[in-house]
């Protein structure tokens, strides 16, 4: 097993040292080749002289909105690489909210794709036991593929290996936790005569009922309708071992562990009987305790979009002026600034951070599996597999290559600052990429020039080894194979179900979660819990801790 202190020292310690200075495959296609342009920034040597391979067009899928000047970008990646690569990319887009079912419904129907954005909350648990991804462990730590060798650690592959020790995905994070926030008008809280930043919920609330009383047709906050409120009133408690959530297909199951942490002792599920609940030790001992958010998600329903579960763009709906603030992370602070600047005069933008142990930069504050939440799968059906690597090394061999995607063209929508920082021009509205779906890296940050103080500290935080932890049973990984029907089955029953819940949209949820759960155990309900409880035995049999 991968020592974890080594892991982060090692991964961590990259981002680290970049924020606070800015911050062989056997190969199946013959004519791949793995150098850049010679006469691009960043490119090799390798192929002067060679002939270029024969011509290829990699179709993928991402969600979100197409960057408007992509077509841009892609051209330049084009010239750049039209002597080495030979590469064309033809990349569709879907909803966010339709993302999901549209990727599942490709692959069902074998359309040719070359990659998608994928992740363990949309299909790749279910994806990836049948058989639909290739394993890619061969295309890193190989010095055919320098890019990629380069920008993934040995140790950051190793944790993303699935439950059989072969990795599925190219796996993107900058940071291992991309910090919970509300993003809240500043001038919007100034003019209702709230002098200072909010620094607590309470403050929150009060500046929400503010809102309401004194600017109609303001929502006080938005959000994404098949998100809800996510982490907002997550619970912050003295963590137990002995307890540990897993959450499959919508559903939490909590696993109780012997005081040894050697045995699976229970596995009780969202919906259980209240003697099942109170087989485990307080807090988690009623459904009420161990979710306190779900009552406060009812309470504050009303601070929504009275038709939220139909709100797909929430972040559009806060530019435009209709809310006073928005759910979202970090990483965006210093674009979404920008844009609200330009879409409303006089506006500004703060953030809230939701979680008060984070709030407060207090060290192993943030639990972790050392795993990235996005990534790019590449169907085992697709004709390019060894092409379609080939692309993402060129994306990891130089930092020039990287930002062109990540960022634009420079000078047109970006500008270097100093060796890792960056400003965004009046173009950049027409490039947003989101580079969690595509280039995400430790390796690469670039911070905006234009961070202030308290937003730096924040990424130097969410940058710093210490802040990390790993919990018990971070590593487990669970494997649907054995119970994909049953997998299925509950989860399209559960999915309308915990988007309302997460909406704020059911108040009485316990007894509707108990009804729910006898319709789930006529689906496979017991059957996955049993599942559940053989695994993570088996893992802690293993060795797994």
């Amino acid at each position: 097993m991968v020592n974890m202190k080594r892991m982060t020292a090692l991964l961590l310690s990259i981002v680290l040292v970049s924020v606070l200075s800015a911050c062989g495959s056997n190969n199946n296609n013959a004519n791949s080749t793995g150098s850049t342009n010679s006469s691009a920034p960043g490119s090799t040597d390798a192929a002067k002289g060679a002939e270029p391979p024969k011509a290829v067009t990699l179709k993928g899928m991402l969600f979100g909105d197409e960057p408007k000047d992509l077509d841009v970008v892609l051209q330049e990646f084009e010239n750049r690489t039209k002597d080495t690569l030979n590469t064309k990319l033809d990349i569709s887009w879907n909803s966010s909210a339709d993302h999901k079912q549209k990727v599942k419904l490709m692959m069902a129907a074998g359309e040719e794709v070359d990659f998608v954005f994928d992740a363990d909350f949309q299909n790749l648990r279910e994806l990836v036991p049948q058989g639909a991804y290739a394993q890619l462990d061969e295309y890193f730590n190989n010095d055919d593929y320098p890019g990629l060798k380069a920008a993934f650690s040995e140790e950051f592959i190793e944790m993303n290996k699935r439950y059989d020790n072969h990795l599925y995905t190219i796996p993107f994070t900058q940071y291992f936790y991309d910090l919970p926030v509300v993003y809240i008008r500043k001038d919007l809280r100034e003019k209702l005569g709230f002098n200072e930043p909010i620094t607590s919920y309470d403050e929150l609330q009060q500046f929400y009922d503010k809102v309401l009383s004194s600017e109609p047709g303001v929502t006080p906050l938005a959000l994404r309708g098949s998100s809800g409120f996510q982490e907002i009133w997550a619970p912050e408690r003295a963590e137990l071992d002995t307890v540990r959530p897993l959450t499959l297909g919508g559903i939490v199951y909590y696993i109780h562990l012997s005081d040894d942490l050697k045995t699976v002792q229970n596995v009780v599920a969202m919906g259980d009987a209240a003697e099942s609940w109170a087989t485990l030790p307080a807090p988690f001992d009623t459904m009420k305790t161990a979710f306190p958010q779900y009552d406060k998600w009812a309470e504050w329903s009303k601070y929504l979009e009275k038709d939220i579960l139909s709100q797909k763009d929430h972040k559009s709906y806060f530019m435009s002026g209709k809310a006073a603030s928005y759910y979202g992370t970090i990483s965006s602070y210093a674009a979404d600034k920008k844009l609200l600047k330009e879409t409303i005069a006089d506006a500004d933008l703060e953030f809230f951070v939701l979680k008060d142990r984070i709030r407060n930069m207090e060290p192993k504050a943030i639990a972790t599996n050392y795993k990235a939440n996005n990534s790019i799968a590449i169907p085992a059906s697709s004709k390019n597999i060894d092409r379609t690597m080939k692309f993402f090394d060129w994306l990891f061999q130089s930092r020039d290559n990287h930002d062109l995607f990540e960022l634009g063209i420079e000078g047109v929508h970006w500008e270097a600052v100093g060796e890792d920082q960056y400003n965004l021009l009046d173009a950049s509205d027409n490039y947003m990429f989101p580079g969690y779906e595509f280039t995400w890296n430790p390796t690469m940050i670039r911070t905006s020039a234009d961070l202030d103080e308290t937003a730096k500290k924040y990424f130097e935080y969410s940058a710093d080894p210490d802040s990390y932890y790993a919990p018990v049973l971070a590593s487990f990984s669970f494997d649907t194979s054995n119970v994909k029907g049953e997998f299925a089955n509950v989860q399209s029953k559960a999915d309308p179900f915990i988007q309302m819940l997460k909406a704020g949209q059911i108040k009485d949820w316990e007894s509707e979660l108990q009804a729910l759960n006898k319709e789930l155990q006529a689906l496979g309900l017991e059957t996955i819990r049993q599942e559940i409880k053989a695994q993570v035995q088996a893992y802690l049999d293993a060795g797994g801790k």
